[in-house]
Formats: structure tokens, sequence, C-alpha cells
């Protein structure tokens, strides 16, 4: 008898074809090798948050079913970032169990609650949706039609009929010369509620120079807005117009700006690669030091489990340069660990 240790070897064994997705910080496909060395313990998550992998497991199996189906799963992380295989070998366990016997009866049915699993926000759910579709070559949802023409004459549609999975597979397509022309022409007349789903959306997309300075645009000409200035965060998460996202993170993080709590973890949520640059990282923990003590701690450790950034929140720690903030901030995180 074969021995399964893997996720990825249940699958594959089973007939199934599978892709592995990140919810963690954004939506982010994980290719299948990299998937199989979390698994093993040869690589740490590259995406966590909150000391946990946020996955989205779709699988279908042609010659049982057309249905697609996903686990949406969150598994705990060491303090390194690295899977805590014990949680994931219960997981497994009941999986091979109950699955297990459903594949050889010929039939794929639904997992019964467990306690890796996680239900993502309708903004997400929507998202992934529309991802997966896309991905998979499938039909968009019906509701695209909608979004679309709310975009191409919004002052003759009501913004509350508007569906939000209408919008999210529009994103999706915000590549499509077409869709992105809509976009950037229209994007300042469209209600606030509407702007701030479809930048939302955005996060998990890779916008280029045109809509990363219209998104700029937007929070510049509302700075009083909170929703649209967390919204424009995100939207600018995987911008590839790092100059330009990059000088606003310079400017929200600047002496003189006293960014709130909200903003912060939007940073560290979306933004946590730009961090890697000291001219970011450094200003980012000073403000942040500003923050109650428990709010700091909570994300320096979020932070410090990100492999890209481990070395340098670290570093960050042993600096002999801090300001008496900062220090202070990091004094409170360690007394907290000795108690």
């Amino acid at each position: 008898m074969t021995v399964i240790d893997t996720l990825s070897e249940f699958l594959l064994q089973s007939g199934c074809q599978y892709r592995i997705y990140d919810l963690g910080r954004g939506i982010r496909p994980l290719n299948s090798q990299t998937f199989l060395e979390i698994e093993n313990n040869q690589r740490p998550h590259p995406y966590p948050r909150l000391g946990q992998a946020w996955l989205a497991v779709l699988f279908w199996n042609k010659q049982l079913s057309s249905q697609h189906y996903i686990w949406f799963l969150k598994l705990p992380l060491d303090e390194q970032g690295m899977l805590v295989l014990a949680a994931r070998n219960q997981f497994l366990h009941m999986v091979v169990e109950l699955l297990g016997k459903q594949i050889q009866e010929k039939k794929l049915e639904s997992l019964p609650d467990h306690p890796f699993s996680f239900v993502p926000g309708q903004q997400q759910m929507a998202d992934f949706n529309a991802q997966v579709r896309h991905a998979l070559k499938l039909p968009a949802a019906e509701q695209l039609g909608q979004a679309l023409a709310y975009l191409r004459e919004p002052e003759l549609h009501h913004w509350q009929s508007v569906p939000l999975q209408g919008l999210a597979d529009m994103v999706v397509r915000a590549g499509e010369p077409s869709v992105q022309t809509l976009l950037l022409e229209n994007f300042p007349r469209l209600a606030q509620p509407v702007q701030v789903a479809l930048m939302q959306s955005l996060e998990s997309q890779t916008p280029g120079i045109p809509m990363t300075e219209c998104v700029i645009a937007l929070m510049r000409n509302n700075p009083d807005d909170h929703s649209i200035q967390l919204a424009g965060l995100r939207a600018l998460s995987r911008s590839t117009a790092d100059g330009l996202v990059e000088g606003e993170l310079e400017k929200l993080l600047a002496p003189d700006n006293a960014p709130d709590a909200d903003l912060l973890i939007t940073i560290s949520g979306r933004h946590w690669h730009r961090l890697e640059k000291d001219e970011l990282l450094r200003p980012y923990l000073e403000k942040l030091a500003q923050q109650p003590a428990d709010l700091f701690g909570a994300v320096f450790a979020d932070l410090v489990r990100i492999p890209c950034l481990r070395n340098k929140m670290l570093a960050a720690l042993r600096s002999t340069d801090k300001s008496p903030g900062l220090t202070r901030a990091i004094g409170q995180l360690f007394s907290e660990k000795a108690q």
C-alpha cells in the first residue's frame, strides 16, 4: 500500500487535477512544486498572516463529476513560517478517511466541519470566484454584463443594483484594452462604494502605470475619505509601478504624518514586500511604535514570519540607532515575552 504523506500526493493519487491559491495577503496562485515543498517543510510559507497559511485548494475529477470543489484551509505555522505538520497530518487523515471512501464510491461530496476551515469574506469570495473562472477559461459570472453597463454609463444606473461578483469579474479583465479604457475614463465618476469595491478587487491584480496613477489621483482628491485611502492602498499592493507606489508610501510615513492603525495594518498586510527597503521599513516601524504596545507586538510578530522580511525585522531589533520610541516599543515586546 502506498503511504500518503501530503495533500499533494493524495490529490494526485486520487486522479484529481488541482490548483492551490494563497488567500492570506490578497489572492495568489501557488504552483504545485512550491506547495509540495511547503508541505514537506523544505521551505517556509511565503505569505503567512497571523501565524497561519490561508489556502484555497481547488480540485476536480472529470471521471467522477464536472463539478469543481474547494477547501478553504487555515493551517498553523511556526515562528519561522514553516508548516506545523501535526495540523496538516490531522487534516490529511480526515481527508483520506472520508474523501478516499467517496472516491471509491465514485462520488464527491463536501467535507464536514473541521477546525482548519475558514470562510472568506464576501469581497474575497467574489474575487476568488472571478480569478478561478478566468484561469480555468470558464464563462464569466452573469453579473459581468450589469457591471459593464454601469461602468459605461454610471449616471443611468443605480450603483446599488451592481452586483459585487460582476465588479470582481470586471477587474479580472482590467488588462483587456476595452475594459481598461472604460475604467480609466469613468473611474472618477463612479459612486464611492463602487470605487472602493473595485480598488479592493485590484489588490489581487497587477495594475500598470495608468491604473496606478488613476488610483493615486483618487486618493489625493479624497484625503479625508478613510475608505478611499484604505482601498487605494490595497489596490496598489501589486502595482508594477513600484516607484509611484513607494513614493506614496514615503509621503504617508513622513515625520509630519500620523497614519492611523488601519493604514499601518494595511501597509503590513499588502505592502510587506516593499518594506524590504530600509527607507520604508525604518519609518514604518517608527510609526508603528507610536501605536499601542499590543498592536506593535502583533504586527511585528506577523512580519517576522514572512521569509523575505525575517532577517530585516531581526536586524531592526539589534540596531543601535533606534529612536527612543522604537527602543521602548521593542523593550515592551520582549518584556511581554518574558512574562
